[in-house]
């Protein structure tokens, strides 16, 4: 992306996180991601299966304007399928995007619902 991230402390550990200069930027890139996401689940058969969740998502880390601690901020959500296993199956070709990019992402296998 190019811009400069903040090292922010959290508990102890140092995080790098995104600040809002790069907000558009990851909001515009998560889109795109996330729509890599869904064509990679269709294109395995639009399973469904695993544990029924919430959240899934693809997460980094983020520290708003006057903030000191980062808090994991979604930029592509899983919205399509509530199961855990075939999202984490399918996330793959959005989380290259992202690292084609230089946006360091996790993937996040939400909450059970």
């Amino acid at each position: 992306m190019g811009e400069i991230m903040k090292t922010c402390d959290f508990y102890g550990e140092k995080i790098e996180a995104y600040t809002p200069k790069e907000l558009e930027s990851l909001k515009t890139h998560g889109k795109l991601a996330e729509d890599l996401w869904y064509h990679e689940w269709q294109k395995q058969g639009a399973q469904t299966g695993g544990t029924c969740c919430g959240g899934k998502a693809l997460r980094v880390w983020y520290v708003g304007k006057g903030k000191r601690k980062p808090v994991e901020m979604s930029i592509s959500r899983c919205n399509w399928v509530q199961g855990n296993t075939p999202a984490s199956a399918s996330v793959e070709p959005a989380l290259a995007y992202l690292k084609s990019k230089g946006i360091n992402a996790e993937y996040y296998d939400g909450w059970m619902d």
